[in-house]
């Protein structure tokens, strides 16, 4: 079995990636979707991420406001650094079970936006970058998101920069395009790794 990691720019695509992925059959595992079970009362990290962030958090059910978390540590670095420290392990813990539940695929793959920050690169065979132009990014935010450009902004700056993902990857898919250039893009990437498993 070969854990191939998917990273990139915030806005690049990697959630379109990870859903060609699941079309063609391969299991993704989302570490986003993963992560926010941790902001529900009663997850082992609920009560060390409200004591990070304040009881001010905690929407009218009792669990945190992901909108109101994001607003936080987008503005303090620290309290975006403790949460991290929180969350990330979890994470971590998810994703390797999940692996271990497919280790008879020949490929398992895991959506990681933060996968350098986070320290992962050792949890991966091989890792993707997806990418894109700063504009791009920037745009998708603002149309999908609706966030104002400087919401956008803040976002985009909060994470490594680009080229020094890209630096790192094994592979990189450039995604300025539409969806059927991504496809392709992503088919090419399936062939290749096909062809490196049958040369071992």
């Amino acid at each position: 079995m070969r854990k191939i990691g998917i990273t990139g720019t915030i806005a690049s695509g990697k959630t379109s990636v990870s859903i060609l992925l699941k079309k063609h059959g391969f299991a993704v595992f989302n570490c986003d979707q993963y992560a926010k079970m941790a902001t529900h009362a009663g997850n082992p990290c609920f009560d060390r991420l409200v004591s990070v962030l304040g009881k001010d958090v905690l929407d009218d059910g009792g669990d945190i406001d992901r909108q109101k978390m994001a607003s936080l540590i987008f503005q303090d670095e620290n309290k975006r650094l403790c949460v991290n420290e929180i969350v990330h392990p979890y994470v971590i813990e998810g994703m390797r079970r999940f692996f271990a539940s497919l280790s008879s695929e020949p490929f398992v793959f895991a959506e990681v936006p933060l996968l350098f920050e986070a320290g992962m690169e050792k949890e991966f065979d091989q890792i993707c970058v997806v990418t894109c132009q700063k504009e791009t990014a920037l745009t998708r935010m603002m149309e999908d998101r609706e966030y104002t450009r400087q919401q956008a902004l803040d976002r985009y700056s909060c994470q490594i920069d680009p080229e020094i993902q890209k630096g790192k990857a094994d592979t990189v898919i450039e995604n300025d395009g539409d969806l059927k250039q991504l496809n392709t893009a992503v088919n090419t990437w399936l062939a290749q790794l096909r062809k490196e498993t049958r040369r071992q």
